[in-house]
Parts: C-alpha cells; sequence; structure tokens
C-alpha cells in the first residue's frame, strides 16, 4: 500500500490487478487485498463475515478513517495542501555515465584536444571527460587518462553498483562509435 493511497484506493487498484490478471472468485479477491494490507486492518476487517467484494468494499470504505489512523496516515488539511502543479520533489537527470556523488576533474579543462571519434561526449549527450572536464573527447583519449589512472586503481576497489551501471553506459556509448579511420 502506498502511502498516500487510502484504504479505498488501495482497495480497487489491488482488485483491479488481481482481475486483470487472474479469474479469481470474490473470497480469493478478499484474501489477496488483505494479504497486501497492512496487518493491524485485521483488527478492525474481519474477513469471514464478507462473502461478496461488494461487501468487504463497503466495509473498508465505512472504516476508512479507522484504518488509516491505525496505519498512521494523517488526513490531509487542504487548507496546507500544496498546489497541485506544485512539486514536492525536484527530478535530477544524468548524462550518460554520470552518477550521484561524481568527484570534479582533478586536471585542467582541455577542450584543445577533440576527439576522432564519429561524435563528441557534447553531442551525444554523455558526461563530459571525467580526467580533465572537457565535453570535445572521451575520457580514453585526455591527455591525462594516464596520471588519472594511477590513482583510479586505489579509488575503484569498492565501487557502488551506480557507478559501474554509469562507466558500463558511458563504454558502451563510447566503444559503439566508429573513428574518423573508420568513415
Amino acid at each position: 500500500m502506498y502511502s498516500e493511497e487510502t484504504p479505498s484506493e488501495y482497495y480497487i487498484r489491488k482488485s483491479d490487478l488481481l482481475n486483470t490478471v487472474y479469474t479469481l472468485d470474490d473470497s480469493e479477491i478478499i484474501l489477496e487485498v488483505m494479504e497486501g494490507a497492512p496487518a493491524n486492518w485485521n483488527t478492525i476487517l474481519t474477513t469471514q463475515l464478507y462473502l461478496t467484494v461488494v461487501e468487504f468494499q463497503a466495509a473498508i470504505r465505512f472504516h476508512e478513517d479507522t484504518l488509516m489512523r491505525l496505519d498512521g496516515h494523517i488526513k490531509r488539511d487542504l487548507s496546507n495542501a500544496l498546489p497541485r502543479d506544485q512539486n514536492t520533489y525536484s527530478p535530477k537527470a544524468y548524462s550518460v555515465g554520470e552518477y550521484f556523488g561524481m568527484p570534479a576533474p582533478k586536471f585542467p579543462r582541455d577542450d584543445a584536444n577533440v576527439s576522432n571519434k564519429e561524435f563528441t561526449p557534447e553531442e551525444k549527450g554523455a558526461r563530459p571527460c571525467r580526467h580533465c572536464g572537457s565535453e570535445k573527447h572521451w575520457d580514453d583519449e585526455c591527455k591525462y587518462s594516464y596520471k588519472a589512472k594511477k590513482s583510479m586503481r586505489s579509488l575503484l576497489v569498492n565501487p557502488s553498483s551506480e557507478q559501474i551501471n554509469a562507466q558500463a553506459a558511458y563504454e558502451d556509448l563510447y566503444f559503439g562509435l566508429r573513428s574518423e579511420d573508420e568513415f
């Protein structure tokens, strides 16, 4: 059950999903809905008493406020609510190969070095060179690449899965390009 979802909304979502995937009778739907519901719902809703899903849904609606209080839900005060068009979070998109907490380049920017590949990182929407921060060439084409590899060996002893996935995406993009020699 989602945190902002009312018990009735949960029931409707869950029963719709169950009916889409399976052909269940009423008692099976009631049991499946209760299986995913918070455990304390069983203290209010006695599933043996409901013969049809209509009766069960009516009971959920009748006890909705109590069920929400049991779950620790706080009724939303509409006067304090944010307008619907205002987001409470701001999404962040990363370039290919970039990840949260990526360190800043350690060497000065070198835009004079332009990639001999078909596209530059800038043109492909990839992150800039991790060594100098230039968007004109790829990591392996940077003149600082060798110097940085010595220090990177010690940093990548325990990389996170996010770092590994970001590097793999960057390398897939890089190795998928043709160099000017191949034209």
